[in-house]
């Protein structure tokens, strides 16, 4: 980011203030996971948000007990679920994120 920039530059906050109309640009469908301790989890959830309010297909997966990159952690728990979810987003992911949120 530019010196003296924040947290709305639109390189960083697609869909702050600063940001541009993304309904035009072609974007595949997108699966956000997020982890409920993650301290990032409100600017995941508002960046999906952000693309669907923008006409893309997109979809949030919340782990309540997982923290942020759980899935980094293959002893994690909420990590077998995760693997399972990626698996059927990439089978179908336009199905995937169509479906209501477990």
């Amino acid at each position: 980011m530019p010196v003296g920039s924040d947290r709305d530059h639109p390189a960083v906050n697609v869909f702050g203030p600063n940001g541009e109309d993304v309904s035009t640009v072609k974007f595949p469908a997108t699966v956000v996971f997020v982890g409920g301790y993650d301290p990032l989890k409100d600017w995941q959830r508002r960046y999906c948000e952000g693309l669907k309010r923008a006409g893309k297909e997109a979809r949030v997966v919340e782990y309540e007990n997982a923290i942020h990159t759980f899935y980094a952690y293959p002893e994690v728990p909420e990590s077998d679920r995760f693997v399972e979810e990626v698996r059927n987003f990439i089978r179908d992911p336009i199905g995937f994120c169509s479906a209501d949120q477990q």
